[in-house]
């Protein structure tokens, strides 16, 4: 049961009822690609992605591809990855680095500035292109290490649109986390139906039970941000104390007192002073560890908090680690789409640090990697039958995700009802039915 709920220029929700209609109909994905994907910043990449003159990446989001580059001169730019000739795509491959983008078809050529360059054949036009046939910019910002377009004309500003998560969140230190793993699942559910099922609690004691031995989601903070934002606090290195007190520390609380240098046997009896050790200890190591805690709050040392930035980046994280969970619409089809889990961590500069808190994980120490992670893609039904994982949780969550989706196609349902563990999911919803204007 949520704790508190916190309001940031908005007023605690009605719980009312929504429609399945806006899970289900391909009108809603044209509706939606007018008032939510072209008016809302969108996140699209890594920093760490494009740190050096010609590296770049693609965003794909609905029908547009988005190029994403540094130029020669250090700036970071954005353009419709479209050759201003006849329309091919202009890059082909997902990430990569480049002196130029030269396209395929007819071998227009343009800069990182996006300027075009180079046109075979110039005098059989009758105007000369290269002053009037530019990439076509899409506008960019960067917060915290990671980079945002906006498809639209005049957009607001990054800042008024992040409003006061940017200070919320302002201690984590995103932009000096490494990039572990990429991945992208293609499910056949529709992006919201993701974004229903990391907006709310009410779902965990059931469909993961292993939570009860890490973390207490009957006493989270939820806040509720202006802009279809939302954000959970959940107490982190302790159990559930909905389920029976254990004697000695779980599995997942004897690491994490391990990984600071804390004896589990000491906490025989104990396993609820857990969490407050652990943020003593690492207050007082981290700083020889490597680990700079000086920007967070005892609290944020140890507990889990996950910030959902509308309309679908869902961020969740420690200070050593960071999950980027993105469900990307589908071009055509409203009951699929493609869910990118980006995993980051925090290593350290000393070696003690990456044998504790920063490298270490469920499966052992884990080093910083030489290079950039290959993106792997794959089916839903790889995950369901054990052949690729995005983690316990998120496996589980997987596995019900597509009979979700293909309930609300049923007959035998017309509306969802939410309780008051979904309000998070209410805010959403409200948000996106005030800008496609239903409700």
């Amino acid at each position: 049961m949520t704790r508190e709920v916190v309001c940031h220029g908005v007023e605690a929700p009605d719980l009312g009822l929504i429609g399945v209609t806006r899970y289900i109909e391909g009108d809603t994905l044209d509706i939606e690609w007018e008032h939510i994907w072209r008016t809302q910043w969108l996140l699209a990449g890594l920093v760490s992605d494009v740190r050096e003159p010609g590296e770049f990446f693609v965003f794909e989001i609905g029908p547009e591809q988005i190029l994403v580059t540094r130029t020669a001169k250090g700036d970071l730019k954005a353009f419709y990855n479209v050759c201003q000739h006849r329309g091919n795509r202009l890059v082909n491959e997902r990430f990569g680095r480049a002196e130029d983008f030269r396209c395929l078809y007819h071998a227009w050529t343009y800069d990182l500035d996006g300027e075009l360059k180079g046109v075979p054949g110039l005098a059989n036009f009758r105007e000369d292109p290269r002053q009037t046939r530019p990439l076509k910019p899409v506008a960019l910002d960067v917060w915290n290490g990671l980079i945002f377009v906006h498809l639209g004309a005049q957009p607001p500003t990054l800042e008024s649109f992040l409003g006061p998560v940017a200070d919320l969140l302002s201690g984590y230190q995103f932009a000096q986390m490494t990039l572990v793993q990429d991945q992208t699942v293609d499910i056949a559910c529709n992006w919201k139906t993701v974004v229903d099922n990391f907006s709310e609690l009410y779902h965990v004691d059931f469909l993961h039970p292993q939570h009860q031995r890490m973390v207490d989601c009957q006493n989270d903070l939820v806040r509720l941000i202006e802009g279809g934002h939302t954000g959970v606090e959940v107490p982190g290195a302790t159990v559930n104390p909905k389920f029976p007190i254990p004697e000695e520390p779980t599995d997942i609380q004897s690491m994490q007192l391990k990984q600071v240098g804390l004896d589990p046997s000491d906490y025989l009896g104990r396993v609820m002073d857990i969490r407050e050790a652990i943020q003593t200890q690492k207050r007082e190591v981290g700083s020889s560890l490597g680990f700079d805690y000086s920007g967070l709050e005892n609290h944020q040392l140890s507990d889990v908090w996950q910030y959902n930035l509308f309309p679908n980046a869902i961020l969740s994280f420690t200070p050593e680690h960071l999950w980027i969970l993105r469900p990307r619409p589908h071009s055509s089809d409203p009951n699929r789409c493609w869910f990118d889990k980006l995993s980051l961590l925090l290593f350290p500069e000393t070696e003690a640090g990456v044998q504790h808190i920063g490298g270490q994980t469920r499966h052992g120490v884990m080093q910083k990697p030489a290079q950039r992670p290959t993106r792997d893609c794959f089916e839903a039904l790889a995950v369901k039958q054990g052949h690729k994982s995005m983690t316990d949780t998120i496996d589980q969550d997987i596995s019900l995700l597509e009979e979700v989706q293909a309930g609300m196609a049923s007959s035998g349902i017309d509306d969802v009802v939410l309780g008051h563990d979904e309000m998070r999911m209410q805010h959403f919803h409200n948000h996106w039915e005030a800008l496609v204007g239903e409700g």
